[in-house]
């Protein structure tokens, strides 16, 4: 038979026999709830506010005290959301009582979850109470007070004789900007929730693939040491070469990897788009326009299918050769080391540099990520925010083909005769001489 049929029938079998598994199914519809539940955090999180909407009971010794101080709890309490969106987040509702008594007696029969009462001293201030069962530093006083300092200062201006519309002059912001230290540098500074948005992006991709590699790469030294444990190896070497096996258990391995994760992202892909309907149904009118994650691109998506694809396909021949170095699934751990210990170096160093903890320009990192071992983990979050230029990442891929190439001769010459070695502890002496008297 022919190489290329050899290896698409391995290949078949290993994805056959996967797929078919209780761990793959369940794995895979866990992973897809997972995903879908991440998409529409957002609205999860808005209709928790509704169902958990707090009441504040006001009161103060006239009227329009009263009106002012509802009016800017109200505005401080449920501010706009910061994507532009008319819609409020209305996780307070204010109201207007007679008497501080009644403000305090509706927290006591928990008609309110918290009363603010207003009174004016002798020498004309206000003084601001407010009746709370919960924390004098939790979110509600420190909110009630900055709205009740706001109320303060508009009072004394008024009594100072300075009017309303002089007072919002008065008051308003600085103009302030945030502008690059680098001339040369176009397009605007990004805000926290941009920024933030694509450190996520980046945390998350690098998750995925790290997870692809580690797990999906100890399937594949495992089902080496199976067949090898049950003499089947030998059997099948009589159809097949060491290489084609080799060949057909990564590619078979690796269309399980990237069926389930292919279901995982058509399905936070299809949540994404599908948020604002969503939220329109569970919210009605108080559902803010959602959008897709800032920075989730075109070019990212296609960068975690480029790196995803790569990167597996050089860490797997590697397991498959490791595996075919030890007899018994308990020596499995131990074989695999290396290329565990490689991986969880460059993935620590990618989620450190994407979430911010290490500086994601620095040289040493841009020179890790050109790396085979490390690019497939740390390229992602560099791209994710901006920070690789195109000739970075062209490089990188094109490095990493030519790891692939050397790590498939690699664990071919070591697959070769490893398959058929038993007994043997795979120390560094047994490897470099797989190396030189592998086929």
């Amino acid at each position: 038979m022919s190489t290329l049929t050899n290896v698409t029938t391995i290949a078949r079998r290993e994805y056959g026999v996967r797929v078919r598994t209780r761990s793959f199914v369940f794995g895979t519809a866990l992973l897809v709830l997972g995903v879908v539940a991440i998409a529409l955090l957002p609205v999860i999180i808005r209709a928790l506010d509704q169902l958990d909407q707090t009441r504040i009971a006001v009161s103060a010794d006239s009227p329009e005290v009263s009106a002012t101080a509802s009016a800017t709890l109200d505005q401080l309490l449920n501010p706009p959301p910061p994507n532009g969106s008319a819609d409020r987040q209305a996780g307070y509702e204010i109201t207007v009582v007679g008497g501080a008594d009644a403000a305090r007696r509706a927290v006591l029969d928990g008609d309110a979850g918290a009363g603010l009462a207003i009174t004016r001293s002798d020498s004309g201030e206000l003084d601001f109470v407010l009746y709370s069962n919960d924390s004098s530093t939790g979110r509600t006083a420190i909110l009630v007070g900055q709205a009740a300092n706001a109320v303060a200062i508009a009072d004394r201006l008024e009594r100072a004789g300075v009017a309303p519309a002089d007072q919002a002059t008065l008051f308003a912001p600085a103009r302030f900007q945030v502008a690059w230290p680098d001339p040369a540098k176009e397009g605007p500074t990004q805000d926290t929730l941009t920024e933030a948005g694509q450190d996520l992006l980046g945390f998350g991709m690098t998750i995925l693939i790290f997870m692809i590699i580690v797990m999906y790469g100890n399937w594949i030294a495992m089902s080496v040491v199976e067949e090898k444990s049950s003499r089947v190896m030998e059997v099948v070497l009589n159809a097949a070469t060491p290489f084609q096996l080799l060949a057909g258990k990564v590619l078979g391995v690796g269309g399980v990897a990237f069926t389930q994760y292919g279901a995982v992202v058509v399905a936070g892909l299809a949540s994404l788009a599908l948020l604002d309907p969503i939220g329109s149904v569970i919210l009605g009118q108080d559902a803010a326009a959602l959008s897709l994650p800032s920075g989730l691109t075109p070019g990212l998506l296609v960068a975690f299918g480029v790196y995803g694809v790569l990167g597996f396909l050089m860490y797997a021949s590697l397991y498959a050769a490791a595996g075919s170095l030890v007899s018994r699934i308990e020596d499995v751990s131990a074989a695999v080391m290396p290329m565990t210990f490689l991986s969880l170096g460059g993935y620590f160093v990618g989620i450190y540099a994407a979430t911010g903890l290490l500086d994601i320009g620095s040289g040493w990192i841009t020179v890790l990520a050109m790396i085979p071992f490390f690019s497939p983990f740390m390229m992602l979050g560099r791209i994710a925010v901006g920070g690789a230029v195109p000739w970075e990442i062209a490089l990188s891929v094109v490095l990493l083909v030519l790891g692939i190439g050397v790590a498939v001769w690699v664990a071919a010459r070591i697959y070769a005769a490893g398959v058929l070695l038993y007994g043997q502890r795979p120390g560094v002496r047994t490897v470099w001489r797989l190396l030189r008297e592998g086929m």
